[in-house]
């Protein structure tokens, strides 16, 4: 097991030849289009038979473990659990919106939840999936914060509250930070060069993340990154097969390509 920037770094157990790779859903109560458009890669995977790696604020906001019983929280575990029940695997990342996602989610969706990020080789590329927050080390507020957030201590009180408080704890912090995001300098929200140069120190030839809710592609130095974009908002991913990397848009008819998007902008 390695670090990156302080995150955590799993091993994936085999190879996978074949992959579908989504970020940032949000999915929030009620569904909405995300959760359709999540359908529509869900019945992509299975009838394709590949592995689906949601790298990152699947949920708007999940807190408490009571969550995974009701709304939204639990019919997404139930829409993943069709994976797992036909022998799809699928993994679930942490992100900054739903690091709290635990053991009863797991239970209840048949996904590996990880803490975390996740290295493997998918399509024959040794690959580095993160959610992309570690990456953005000039939000300095932010890294600070996520620093006691994610203490043991503040995550056992967390995930123990009613579920009815954990969603308004969740909406007045999400409406913060979206004034937060506002108000600043826009360049603050960016990876900077030193992360990605960090990340891919590791010796991964290929880095995908989400989080900063941008659709790109690049190179730096010799490894490739890939930048997935916000799913709620264009429900565009990445498929993985014998044809290798392509991005491809989750619809009702399956999986349909588009053009490869231009470099992401680095921060300093």
């Amino acid at each position: 097991m390695t670090f990156v920037l302080g995150t955590r770094v799993q091993s994936l157990a085999s190879a996978c030849p074949r992959a579908l790779l989504v970020s940032d859903l949000h999915l929030s109560d009620g569904g909405g289009a995300a959760f359709t458009a999540l359908g529509h890669a869900v019945a992509a995977a299975r009838r394709e038979r590949t592995p689906l790696f949601l790298l990152g604020d699947l949920f708007d906001s999940y807190v408490a473990r009571g969550q995974a019983r009701v709304g939204v929280w639990r019919d997404t575990a139930a829409l993943l659990r069709t994976l797992a029940d036909a022998g799809v695997p699928v993994h679930v990342l942490h992100g900054n919106r739903d690091f709290l996602l635990g053991p009863e989610f797991a239970a209840a969706s048949g996904a590996v939840v990880v803490a975390g990020g996740l290295r493997g080789v998918l399509g024959g590329v040794d690959t580095l999936l993160l959610h992309g927050d570690e990456l953005c080390q000039n939000d300095l507020p932010y890294q600070r914060a996520k620093r006691w957030l994610r203490h043991p201590l503040t995550r056992a009180l967390a995930r123990s509250l009613p579920v009815a408080l954990a969603v308004r704890v969740a909406a007045r912090a999400r409406a913060k930070s979206a004034m937060v995001i506002r108000s600043g300098d826009p360049s603050r929200f960016l990876p900077t060069t030193a992360a990605v140069d960090a990340a891919f120190a590791t010796g991964a030839a290929r880095l995908v993340f989400g989080h900063i809710h941008r659709f790109a592609w690049g190179r730096r130095g010799a490894g490739e990154y890939r930048v997935l974009p916000a799913f709620d908002v264009d429900p565009v991913g990445i498929a993985v097969d014998a044809a290798g990397w392509r991005p491809v848009r989750c619809t009702d008819g399956g999986l349909v390509g588009v053009a490869d998007p231009g470099p992401c902008p680095f921060g300093a």
